[in-house]
């Protein structure tokens, strides 16, 4: 599946608030008259258009006019659908209700003629001298970086400035007018087949002697650890190939306590069954830095990961981080029960939250068969060691869904996906929108939203301890899996 912000459909039309129009804007800005040109449309009429526009006499060659604009924007021809037109009429009534003024309509005004083109900004600042409307990796824009400045008129009137930066974008771009061999790729894409659980490479892992191995083995039975370094460990289990199940383990340290960056992590899955192996991840490329988050200053914690296929069973994973250059060493233990998911009723993996979600996109060739760091089939996911998140700041999750049975009808599977989020109120955690129901055939689940602020004319996210219940049923074979908790915190 694709990743949606989607939770505009959460963070939009339930923790913000829903609001719809009285009146539909197509019936009332698309009548085919003289007065067209000047509705919202006009953030769409090309410069030869409006030339020809100016030329029509009568009602019937304005209609004809009107009805030819439409069919060149018409991403799929011959079907009654105008996937362009839909989207644009859709952010009129957005823009109508986002940028009211005390003189033009929203949709009229410079900041809606922006908004119809350019849709929302990745980041709005609070009002200055100037409001930056800053727009961050836009796909298929070129480029696809840049920032749109309003005035910030007292009269509550914002004016474009720098009209000539803009008006260069949309030229650069036809598809933001709907024309183009671009904009039937963008707007009315060919439908994909549902994402597959990944299936990785439960491959051995050969064991290697190392000063990290070494410490391993010293202190497999200990009771106490090392805890030169506070280590925080976080465990993903996902299907593997073989029968097996994959554990990814990242570990993450303060950078206040590990000054130098050379740093290094390993692991080891001690199983409680004598009839297993013990899984060691010790040598130099057992762990990766998460890059470019390790150098980030805004992160506060130094995050590397690794991972090995393991068979169902009891364990326990002794994990640690150690400098070279001064001897320190934090270890840490913990029980893990490694699930068969494989096989049988319908299952969850982990469910993975985090900042930083990208995707879908081709991972990087990782070389000799190996899985990219950090990237589950086609997302990029660097989980939070610590699940608290900003106010202003995005919040994700990835997971996936197993042994689905496919719909004899259409040979895909046919899943009920819910979420309800909760929070903690006089002691209690209430729910605070109304659950989110989704119907999917992909059993890959990748979602990312902004936790936009709440403030005093609009409802959003406040500070609080929340929690996010997950519910996946299995429509077809009318089972469910069991369902999923998952605690974060929000903070200013």
């Amino acid at each position: 599946m694709t990743m949606r912000r989607f939770l505009l459909i959460l963070a939009g039309a339930c923790l913000l608030g829903s609001a719809g129009f009285a009146a539909d804007p197509r019936a009332e800005w698309d009548k085919p008259t003289k007065k067209w040109i000047r509705g919202p449309v006009r953030a769409l009429v090309t410069v030869e258009e409006e030339k020809q526009f100016k030329t029509l006499k009568t009602d019937e060659e304005v209609a004809k006019f009107v009805t030819d604009f439409w069919a060149r924007r018409d991403p799929t021809p011959g079907t009654p659908e105008n996937e362009f037109a839909d989207l644009f009429w859709k952010r009129v009534g957005e823009a109508e209700r986002l940028f009211q003024q005390t003189t033009d309509p929203g949709a009229l005004s410079d900041r809606g003629q922006v908004y119809l083109l350019l849709g929302r900004a990745t980041k709005l600042p609070p009002p200055g001298k100037t409001t930056d409307w800053v727009f961050e990796n836009i796909p298929n824009v070129n480029p696809s970086t840049f920032t749109i400045q309003f005035s910030s008129a007292s009269s509550g009137n914002p004016l474009l400035l720098g009209r000539k930066g803009f008006e260069q974008i949309v030229a650069a771009n036809d598809f933001l007018r709907g024309l183009g061999p671009k904009a039937a790729e963008i707007y009315a894409p060919k439908p994909k087949a549902p994402e597959a659980p990944v299936q990785i490479e439960a491959a051995p892992v050969a064991e290697v002697k190392t000063e990290e191995s070494k410490i391993l083995d010293d202190n497999a039975l200990n009771d106490t650890l090392p805890t030169a370094f506070p280590v925080s460990l976080r465990t993903d289990l996902y299907q593997a190939t073989k029968g097996d199940t994959f554990v990814l383990v990242t570990l993450g340290v303060p950078k206040q306590d590990a000054a130098g960056a050379g740093v290094v992590a390993f692991a080891r899955l001690i199983p409680y069954s004598a009839d297993q192996a013990a899984v060691t991840l010790a040598a130099a490329d057992s762990f990766v830095a998460a890059q470019p988050e390790n150098t980030d200053p805004v992160e506060t914690m130094l995050v590397f990961q690794g991972g090995a296929g393991a068979h169902p069973g009891r364990y326990s994973i002794l994990a640690g981080i150690r400098d070279p250059a001064s001897g320190k060493v934090g270890l840490v233990r913990q029980p893990l029960e490694i699930p068969d998911l494989s096989s049988g009723a319908l299952k969850l993996s982990t469910v993975m939250l985090s900042s930083r979600l990208k995707g879908p996109e081709t991972p990087p060739d990782a070389g000799e068969g190996k899985r990219a760091p950090y990237y589950l089939g086609a997302f990029r996911i660097v989980p939070a060691m610590v699940p608290t998140f900003h106010l202003g700041s995005n919040i994700a999750w990835y997971y996936q869904i197993y042994n689905a049975a496919p719909d004899p009808a259409t040979g895909k599977p046919n899943l009920r996906v819910e979420y309800d989020f909760l929070l903690l109120q006089k002691g209690e955690y209430r729910a605070v929108a109304a659950p989110q129901v989704l119907t999917r055939s992909s059993q890959v689940e990748a979602f990312s939203f902004p936790l936009v602020k709440s403030t005093p004319t609009q409802k959003g996210w406040v500070e609080g301890d929340y929690k996010l219940l997950i519910k996946v049923s299995d429509e077809v074979a009318k089972v469910a899996a069991d369902p999923v908790e998952i605690s974060f915190k929000v903070i200013p």
